[in-house]
């Protein structure tokens, strides 16, 4: 084989990122809130904008990231969230928005990902995930049943870096206990994941899954169904 390990991004390349107005409407009307969702959207909007005001940004210019900021910044948007829509029971009401953020309901997955990666695990593939996410990351893919085919997460928020830094892809190679040439990674952005692996020296794939994306020089592909043509 001319890989032994495949890296995955984990947002828009495994699970969907929804717009989270429709979601959090749900979340809200189950706790008793009877509100519009478009009021929600202009809710959850108001509240990113309050922590924006309130706290610093968690990513610095050089892509280093202080995860306790951004947990601050989590926790101040959703406690935001609870005091605009006067819900009455907020601790419930908190903890479900948290649940929401490592359940299924929120992030889905993509309907090619559980095939292929218990395809590629009985391949004999070791696999990783390299993503900017929150430490609770293995959390969510457990959610989803998938969490058991992966070797290991390497996570931004517990990392300190956000891709492209490459310490990211230099963290994972370590952890797969392979030479760069060995690895491939996925991932559906072009700075972040394709420039951030080349420049650890690590192959990479572009998932394009709407054929957007205007970069030429790149390998791509539209489905992980597909990834199969570049590990041989």
């Amino acid at each position: 084989m001319r890989y032994s390990a495949i890296l995955f991004d984990a947002g828009d390349t495994l699970f969907r990122v929804p717009k989270p107005a429709p979601i959090f409407h749900k979340l809200l009307t189950r706790h008793g809130c009877q509100i519009d969702v478009l009021d929600v959207e202009r809710i959850a909007n108001d509240a990113r904008r309050m922590v924006d005001e309130q706290l610093p940004r968690a990513v610095a210019d050089d892509l280093t990231v202080d995860g306790a900021m951004a947990a601050r910044r989590r926790d101040l948007y959703v406690d935001s969230i609870i005091t605009l829509t006067e819900v009455a029971d907020r601790e419930a009401t908190r903890r479900a928005f948290f649940d929401l953020f490592v359940g299924s309901e929120l992030f889905t997955l993509y309907e090619d990902v559980s095939e292929t990666l218990a395809r590629l695990r009985a391949s004999g593939y070791r696999m990783g995930l390299v993503s900017n996410w929150e430490p609770r990351l293995p959390a969510l893919c457990a959610a989803h049943h998938i969490w058991e085919y992966f070797d290991f997460a390497v996570i931004s928020e517990v990392e300190g870096f956000n891709k492209p830094h490459p310490a990211l892809f230099q963290r994972a190679l370590a952890l797969a206990g392979l030479p760069a040439e060995r690895v491939l990674h996925v991932g559906d952005k072009p700075r972040e994941d394709i420039e951030g692996a080349s420049s650890a020296g690590i192959g990479a794939v572009l998932l394009d899954r709407v054929g957007s994306a205007s970069m030429e020089r790149w390998p791509r592909i539209s489905s992980l169904h597909q990834i199969d043509g570049f590990l041989s």
